[in-house]
């Protein structure tokens, strides 16, 4: 007996979308990207970059999120300053792959132009375009401004964002001994702190010796004492051998214990060799 269904009853099957919606867009970026480059190949009249870069930018315009992250993506691969301006809007974009793959992009053109706006989102609400602006902070042309935009972070009631300001501070060339990165030491996140350790080490100044010697005898987080330990012998200053002598002897962690034997040789040899040698496990 024949059975009928009435076809409300029916639930309708969705069709996957085509990938011809898709591929239009994905050919033409591949052929954009292909014209910059093509006559290095074959002597045919290639696509100025600059033109290649203002379709992309039009497409960052696009209701497709997707569209508009692969553009971003892709005015970084061609590399003209010229879209630097329409990167920076990118990074206010609703979509965080969009924006992160516009702080890389950024990073990508180094234009310098660019920092203040990069160093704004190191507290953006994704970890992944915090992290993307501190890489590309560190790839961009100096400027005066960079460094100070950077340490006005840490200053920034989010956690996550004084982290990120202490990972980009380690990515530029140098960095200077100032009072936002000393604050720092005393920040309430332990990571920050040991962030903050990191880049005052890599200042090289003399002057980071005693902050760093403070927090090998008084952080609460091994993971601080390790990174001072470390620090300190990176700076080499031989004043300390005697304190650092003492934490690899009380220290209860292992690990500051280990990069303060380490950091015990370091100072040692550099001053009687110049050489350098990893830590004793």
């Amino acid at each position: 007996m024949a059975v009928s269904i009435p076809l409300k009853s029916v639930i309708p099957i969705r069709r996957a979308p085509s990938m011809r919606a898709y591929f239009p867009f994905h050919f033409l970026v591949y052929l954009l990207l292909c014209s910059v480059v093509y006559g290095c190949y074959v002597d045919t009249p290639s696509v100025e970059p600059e033109t290649v870069s203002r379709r992309l930018m039009e497409l960052l315009a696009d209701p497709d999120s997707d569209v508009r992250r692969t553009a971003a993506e892709a005015l970084g691969k061609v590399g003209h300053k010229s879209s630097t301006g329409s990167l920076i809007v990118a990074l206010d974009d609703p979509d965080a792959r969009v924006r992160e793959a516009a702080a890389l992009a950024l990073g990508r053109l180094g234009d310098g132009k660019s920092g203040m706006a990069l160093a704004w989102h190191l507290a953006d609400s994704a970890e992944p375009v915090r992290m993307a602006s501190a890489l590309a902070l560190g790839e961009i042309e100096f400027s005066a401004d960079r460094e100070a935009q950077t340490l006005a972070v840490l200053r920034h009631p989010q956690g996550s964002a004084r982290l990120a300001a202490t990972r980009a501070l380690l990515s530029l060339d140098t960095v200077s001994l100032s009072a936002d990165l000393i604050n720092a030491l005393r920040d309430s996140d332990a990571r920050v702190r040991q962030g903050a350790a990191a880049a005052l080490g890599e200042t090289g100044n003399l002057g980071a010796v005693s902050h760093l010697r403070s927090l090998l005898r008084t952080d609460v987080a091994a993971s601080v004492r390790a990174e001072a330990a470390f620090r300190l012998g990176k700076i080499g200053d031989h004043a300390v051998l005697a304190e650092l002598s003492r934490v690899v002897e009380a220290d209860p962690d292992m690990r500051v214990r280990g990069w303060a034997r380490w950091a015990v040789q370091q100072i040692t040899l550099s001053h009687e060799f110049g050489s350098e040698r990893q830590p004793s496990q």
